[in-house]
């Protein structure tokens, strides 16, 4: 296991306060669940998540990967005077975009509620997610330069306040005020622009300001396939969504979106970490002759700490549902485990673009979105017809799996990297298999079922531990980081 000098050793050290700050978010989410499912009916939450679909897809439109081709053009720089005005440069385009594509859409935002929802109730809500992306995309930005500089305490401390905004502005709307849907979105309005405002204010005042056209095209001539690709993905992202609102019922949605916020957990404690630390990483340690070592080291890392979460997640989901939340929610926990598979192969695919995105044939990106949008669309379809919920749950998994193969096998070509296939295949079949150890609990009283589960939880940890999973020497250093942290401890 690295040294914290060591490139591995700095990305550990980032990706776990990316990790700390991701889960202030998650605890803010946590202890809004009990105000959304117990003030929102289940339709309002399944309207909620329609909204959250609008927003991803007006996203879609506007960003162009624009932060993403900030992080990638920042290290053609080795004057700290050009990586500066690729930050401000392209966030200046981002705004220009943004802002534009906001007040054309806005001029439509009745009709855009009343076919989404079947009415007009809803239009200042829509109104309400446009304002908040305007905010959010620019913020991707200003993201990006801070994963570069490797500024992860800073962003810790802004997440943190934000969190503290979210829950306060979001209890008073929703609990106080009784603006349900409208209420949630005002008040994640309100920390997004706070959080908008401190992280615009820190890049100019550590950037200042340059607007170079120079920098700016090549930004966007790599970010078009983005744009392209990113269509497709809202294609085979939301297709679940649409077709069950469609096929089944709203009520139903809201279930499938609950289900959805816990199987994300994994994106936002492990994968958005993950990748605002390797991100930038990936692209500083190409040129050592150790790379693709390091990538098969760290996508094994990832996938145990993937499974050690999902699986987590999975055991406690039901439990914390029922002490949350009202009855009409519980359904959600028995389909999270299929949906957690497929949530937990879409964060493994990031790390398999790197051959992609090094060798900037971003064209490609485009096209396994296209095969994605494909499958996803003809799964959910079928497969909603035919088993209904489940069938969306099932379809989800299909369409990831495409993905990570295809991905893999077109980056495999720009950057050979020899994964640990063996230990890989070990991690599944431990988790796979303490997951079945649970299905029987079901049947008992929820404080017995809860004891048991944190055994097997403790048992997995220790079967993964001694499985293969990890090789001598880092379970070696596993046991004497832990002898550091009890003998500091004193315990």
């Amino acid at each position: 296991m690295p040294s914290d000098s060591s490139p591995l050793g700095r990305f550990f050290k980032h990706s776990t306060i990316y990790a700390f700050g991701n889960l202030l978010n998650r605890i803010a989410a946590l202890l809004l669940l009990p105000i959304y499912t117990n003030y929102l009916t289940v339709a309002e939450y399944g309207a909620l998540e329609l909204f959250y679909v609008i927003a991803a897809v007006v996203t879609g439109f506007l960003s162009v990967g624009i932060a993403h081709a900030t992080l990638r053009f920042y290290f053609e720089y080795e004057s700290e005077t050009d990586r500066n005005s690729v930050v401000t440069t392209n966030l200046t385009v981002s705004l220009l975009i943004t802002i534009a594509g906001v007040l054309l859409i806005g001029q439509w935002h009745e009709p855009l509620a009343r076919y989404a929802f079947g009415g007009a109730e809803y239009s200042r809500g829509v109104q309400i997610i446009l304002v908040t992306l305007v905010l959010e995309l620019s913020s991707q930005v200003s993201l990006a330069y801070m994963r570069a500089k490797e500024y992860s305490k800073l962003f810790v401390g802004i997440m943190f306040f934000k969190l503290l905004i979210q829950l306060g502005a979001n209890t008073y709307f929703v609990v106080f005020l009784d603006k349900g849907v409208e209420g949630v979105l005002t008040g994640n309005l309100i920390a997004v622009a706070f959080g908008w405002t401190c992280l615009t204010a820190f890049v100019l005042s550590k950037c200042g300001y340059r607007f170079e056209w120079s920098k700016a095209v090549p930004s966007l001539k790599y970010s078009f396939p983005f744009l392209l690709s990113t269509l497709t993905g809202l294609t085979s992202s939301f297709a679940d969504r649409i077709l069950i609102d469609a096929f089944l019922s709203l009520q139903i949605l809201g279930i499938y979106a609950l289900a959805l916020k816990f199987s994300e957990l994994l994106e936002s404690l492990i994968g958005e970490p993950f990748n605002r630390s390797y991100g930038a990483f990936r692209f500083s340690i190409m040129k050592d002759g150790n790379a693709a070592e390091i990538q098969a080291r760290i996508v094994r890392y990832l996938l145990i700490g993937l499974c050690t979460t999902g699986l987590g997640i999975v055991y406690f989901a039901k439990d914390l549902l029922i002490v949350m939340s009202d009855p009409a929610y519980w359904p959600a926990a028995s389909i999270l485990p299929i949906l957690m598979v497929g949530g937990l192969l879409k964060v493994l695919n990031y790390s398999f673009q790197t051959g992609i995105l090094y060798e900037k044939k971003t064209h490609h990106i485009f096209q396994i979105g296209l095969i994605a949008a494909f499958t996803s669309v003809v799964s959910n379809f079928l497969l909603i017809n035919w088993l209904g919920l489940i069938g969306a749950c099932f379809a989800q998994v299909l369409t990831a799996s495409v993905v990570l193969i295809v991905t893999n096998r077109i980056s495999q070509r720009y950057f050979k990297v020899k994964y640990e296939y063996r230990q890989l295949m070990r991690i599944a079949a431990v988790t796979v298999l303490f997951y079945l150890l649970s299905v029987p609990l079901d049947s008992q009283q929820v404080s017995m079922d809860f004891l048991v589960k944190i055994l097997l939880y403790v048992a997995f940890m220790a079967v993964m531990f001694f499985s293969g999973a990890l090789h001598a020497t880092e379970k070696a250093w596993l046991r004497s980081t832990l002898m550091r942290l009890i003998q500091r401890k004193g315990i």
